[in-house]
């Protein structure tokens, strides 16, 4: 029976390595039907091999220092000094300081906007969220990984490396593990549990990029206005903590069998003051690198007629399966082939009236997150519960080596049950370690439900 098993995970020609290719994408759409090919649940025997050969292979490194584990290089998308970059905007901001939006001054983060309007907490420390307290120990690559994985189910994490390496495990793996060092390097945990507070506030305000609606497929749609966007405006470090803070809530936004997300890069009256070499080069390599298999559509929305040429500049840039995924649609009829007239936008051709607007923070949504004695026993449940599921994955990797499939099958079923636990426990611990932001302020997340008619205009159906 262990041949068997071996044999299997052999058999890389059964899974399918190719891009699935433009047209691929678009059939989804005509079909109505979600490709869940590779993801969650939804694994062949194959597939579910190699799933495994990749957790024997953590499991191998697992109480090791992160830093002692190869991995692909951790590439900076810019040469940039971000030290330097944001003393020079403190020092704009101290000395020549001047309005970006709506009140919103340059370099000024939503804290201190926060501040000046009025809004501060009960807390003796009038702080919207106690100071972060980061991690003294240096990171195993266990611990490393369960940071990164938080209300995911873990293995959701695991096969999106897989499926961006097309099922290598050497090469998925040493994509992972510079993934956890690219996190920690920029201190990503931090960013989370600040959420949009120490964003800067006039990205926020404007809504540069927000999520609203959904596609066809069910795919939560992003929509990112360049005409929005000047790089003058903000620092590059505070671009950059902006777009890691938009897809670690876009993470929450995300559930199976959605894991991808519908991206409109909209060019309406774009202009090329909006073109920012730095923030498409940095947005390229985190959907990338760093977080992927989250894209499932690209829609390059109204270009200008000069926007050919600068996608030839674009396109060599991108990794053949993101390029994939990208379409282009000049009038809202050709967005009707993706997006349902209900849930497009009115501003754009459909019927959903829906215009964004900022929820400013609420003085006491982060009580909880004051609360040390709730924090450290939401901790303690969940470590406990990955504990257990750390065991049974050994278990399973173990029943798969030696060839006892009934072993396999009563392992895999326990870390599915444990899976269910653990992302309910750290759902609860999120509330002490996240900052609450825009989506859950309005109600559009609460747990694991999405719910966009909580921001429906009166008189909007969008269902």
């Amino acid at each position: 029976m262990s041949a068997i098993f071996k044999a299997i995970s052999r058999q890389r020609s059964n899974v399918d390595l190719a891009n699935p290719g433009p047209e691929a994408i678009v059939t989804q759409f005509i079909k109505g039907r979600l490709d869940t090919t590779g993801t969650y649940q939804n694994l062949s025997p194959t597939e579910e091999n190699l799933l495994a050969d990749f957790w024997e292979k953590i499991l191998a490194d697992f109480d090791k220092p992160l830093d002692s584990v190869a991995s692909d290089p951790i590439a900076k998308p810019i040469e940039c000094d971000d030290q330097a970059e944001r003393a020079k905007a403190k020092d704009i901001q101290e000395c020549s300081p001047f309005e970006v939006f709506e009140g919103c001054m340059f370099n000024q983060s939503v804290a201190e906007r926060c501040e000046e309007l009025g809004i501060v907490s009960s807390h003796p420390s009038g702080m919207l969220v106690p100071e972060y307290q980061p991690r003294t120990e240096p990171h195993t690559l266990g611990t490393a990984l369960w940071s990164v994985i938080r209300e995911d189910h873990p293995d959701v994490l695991m096969l999106r490396f897989l499926r961006a390496r097309k099922w290598d495990i050497e090469r998925a793996y040493r994509m992972a593990v510079a993934a956890l060092k690219w996190r920690i390097q920029e201190n990503v945990e931090e960013i989370i549990w600040y959420g949009d507070l120490h964003n800067d506030a006039s990205l926020m305000w404007k809504g540069v990029s927000y999520a609203h609606g959904k596609d066809k497929l069910g795919q939560p749609i992003i929509w990112s206005g360049s005409c929005l966007h000047h790089q003058k405006d903000q620092s590059y470090p505070q671009l950059k903590r902006y777009l890691i803070w938009m897809m670690e809530t876009l993470r929450q936004l995300l559930s199976p069998p959605i894991e991808r997300v519908c991206l409109i890069m909209d060019l309406t009256d774009h202009s090329n003051a909006n073109m920012d070499w730095p923030f498409v080069k940095t947005f390229l390599k985190f959907l990338e690198a760093y977080y992927p298999e989250c894209l499932g559509i690209c829609i390059v929305y109204n270009g200008p007629w000069w926007f050919s040429g600068v996608w030839k500049l674009i396109s060599p840039l991108l990794d053949p399966v993101v390029a994939s995924k990208v379409q282009f649609a000049q009038k809202p009829e050709s967005l009707f082939k993706f997006i349902d007239e209900k849930q497009l936008l009115q501003s754009r051709g459909g019927k959903n009236k829906y215009k964004f607007e900022y929820a400013k923070p609420n003085p006491e949504e982060n009580k909880l997150m004051f609360d040390e004695e709730g924090r450290a026993a939401a901790s303690k449940k969940l470590e406990e519960l990955q504990e257990q599921f750390i065991k049974a994955t050994t278990d399973w990797t173990d029943a798969k080596e030696s060839g006892d499939d009934d072993k396999f099958s009563e392992a895999s079923s326990r870390r599915m049950e444990l899976s269910d636990q653990i992302k309910a426990a750290a759902l609860e611990k999120d509330k002490y370690t996240r900052a609450r932001h825009f989506y859950t302020r309005t109600g559009v997340l609460d747990g694991t439900v999405v719910d966009w008619s909580k921001l429906q205009v009166p008189g909007d159906s969008a269902d």
